[in-house]
């Protein structure tokens, strides 16, 4: 550790992202401060579905994810135009219920070795220079070697390293709520495109499922129309199994689409949805947040010369990967008549699919798609 320093790390953002990134340097010896103003647990508007790829990263940390419901693949749904499931093949996913996941994270990085964690402390600026960075927080003022920004898509890191940007148009945002659904079937993700919105459910408990609305402000509800009518109309068109079913109050996210003009300068990085946020449709926020998460412990232990552009490197293949599956979900979700193509053409080809589902949490290439799949997406 740097002469005259208080760690090694400092990470402003203990959410699942931040936290796993803190219990990784943690054990490899690095000194490591966790910041972040909330206290656990706390909840968060999220999709609550994390991918094979992302519970991997979290059971490599010796977290057990066999209480969380098993997630086996996405459904897709028109109505009157039928249904197509996506299996993750020989993998399982998780859904993970925010209120309980984060504060799960949260407590496993403040006993891990070398991890100091100071939850109820917010960080409120931030100096930064070539020897290393000085954060300034409610507690007093924090010296580190690197700092971390995984403090969300409204990133106040971003914000001080003057990175931060406005979403991009058109915007498009989320009400979602959790039902009370004792003896529930669901098992994986499932996907309602309706006109104008997505219905997303995730189950999160054995008697409880995320229920998410996607779309623009004017698709979310009718002019005069009250959050909690507008939601309750959608849901049922989607899912009228669940009326009678009570539901926790609703809550807001948005607008999506988010990405700094870097991240990644000196000594200072983001992660997460600080690095950038697409639209939850697709689903693999906290996936990739967990994966950077990964690949950032390793650059930071290692302390190599040109971290922060090995780092960006990595990332920006990453990122267009996203946004290439954003881009495709939006597009087909946008237009009844994509969709309805698209569903009959993977309803012949499910496996084709399976592949998508790959690409789309990062363990598969876009390039490694065949024609046939292609074809099957058009509805040929």
């Amino acid at each position: 550790m740097a002469a005259g320093t208080d760690a090694d790390v400092a990470i402003v953002g203990a959410g699942p992202v931040g936290s796993a990134l803190a219990i990784m340097l943690g054990r490899t010896g690095k000194r490591t401060l966790l910041l972040d103003q909330a206290r656990f647990p706390r909840d968060k508007p999220c999709g609550e579905g994390l991918l094979p790829a992302g519970a991997r990263v979290v059971e490599q940390l010796g977290i057990g994810l066999d209480t969380l419901p098993a997630l086996h693949g996405v459904t897709y749904r028109v109505p009157a135009a039928g249904s197509v499931q996506g299996r993750f093949a020989g993998r399982v996913g998780r859904g993970a219920r925010r209120l309980a996941f984060d504060e799960r994270l949260a407590q496993a990085a403040a006993l891990t070795p070398n991890v100091k964690a100071a939850f109820g402390c917010k960080a409120i600026g931030l100096e930064h220079s070539a020897a290393g960075v000085r954060v300034e927080t409610t507690g007093g003022g924090i010296r580190a070697s690197f700092l971390v920004g995984s403090d969300g898509c409204r990133s106040q890191v971003a914000g001080w390293m003057g990175w931060r940007r406005p979403p991009r148009p058109p915007h498009r945002y989320a009400l979602v709520g959790h039902f009370d659904a004792p003896g529930h079937r669901f098992d994986r993700i499932v996907v309602t495109l309706l006109d104008g919105c997505e219905v997303y459910l995730a189950p999160t408990g054995p008697a409880e499922l995320l229920v998410a609305l996607l779309g623009s402000k004017r698709s979310l509800r009718r002019e005069s129309e009250q959050v909690g009518e507008a939601y309750a109309r959608r849901v049922a068109d989607a899912h009228p199994e669940l009326a009678g079913c009570g539901h926790t109050a609703i809550t807001g996210a948005g607008p999506f689409w988010t990405r700094p003009s870097t991240i990644a300068e000196g000594r200072v990085f983001l992660v997460g949805d600080a690095a950038g946020f697409l639209d939850p449709l697709t689903g693999d926020g906290m996936t990739a947040g967990l994966l950077a998460a990964s690949y950032l412990s390793t650059v930071l232990r290692e302390e190599r010369s040109g971290a922060a552009v090995a780092y960006q490197s990595w990332e920006a293949r990453r990122w267009r990967r996203r946004v290439f599956m954003g881009r495709l979900a939006l597009r087909l979700s946008g237009s009844s008549g994509l969709a309805r193509r698209a569903i009959r053409g993977l309803a012949k080809h499910p496996a084709a699919l399976d592949r998508l589902l790959e690409v789309n949490e990062g363990t598969r290439s876009p390039f490694s798609l065949a024609a046939r799949d292609w074809v099957a997406l058009a509805g040929v």
